[in-house]
């Protein structure tokens, strides 16, 4: 083959596969859901009724700024509304993890486990860097089950009040990918 037909041939096939590429990304709508879901997380990281729970530390967590190598396990309520009372809509279960040496940040691997309303027994899981001095922080939504069964997407979170020292309110904007029909 004489070398003008060969390049006449990759462009062809680039083309071809450009346009194959275009029409798979805008046929995506037909077949995805957009959820947005906003909700509270109560953290309450001390005293009796306490949902944080340091479980281990490094040598390093109290003499750093930045805690690091402090883990906590947490089980804290999900509500519709940023105070204390309003409705439960589930809750955030898994493990935090102190991980930057120099700035305070998390490493966070949780569930979002919805008991109450129109996603009750769903799930959503978030994986991700938290660094808890930015006003707005994102994390990866990797998975979910039930509604949110092959989900994707991300969260948006921010600190929306600081009670006391052991009383945190926390904003989640979640907005997930879900696929129709399944």
């Amino acid at each position: 083959m004489n070398p003008a037909t060969t390049i006449l041939l990759y462009v062809f096939l680039a083309i071809l596969t450009i346009n194959t590429y275009t029409v798979e990304c805008s046929s995506r709508s037909s077949y995805e859901t957009v959820k947005r879901i906003r909700f509270y997380v109560q953290d309450i990281s001390g005293g009796n009724n306490a949902t944080v729970w340091r479980v281990a530390q490094s040598n390093l967590s109290d003499t750093l700024p930045s805690s690091f190598g402090t883990i906590s396990v947490t089980d804290t309520l999900l509500t519709a509304a940023p105070e204390l009372d309003s409705e439960v809509v589930g809750r955030i279960q898994g493990v935090v993890a102190f991980t930057d040496m120099n700035q305070t940040a998390i490493t966070v691997l949780v569930n979002l486990v919805f008991t109450n309303g129109e996603y009750n027994g769903s799930t959503l899981t978030i994986v991700g860097r938290n660094a808890l001095n930015e006003d707005v922080r994102e994390v990866s939504v990797v998975a979910g089950t039930g509604v949110f069964r092959l989900a994707r997407g991300y969260a948006l979170t921010r600190t929306y009040a600081v009670h006391h020292q052991n009383y945190t309110v926390n904003q989640f904007d979640v907005v997930v990918l879900v696929p129709r029909g399944i």
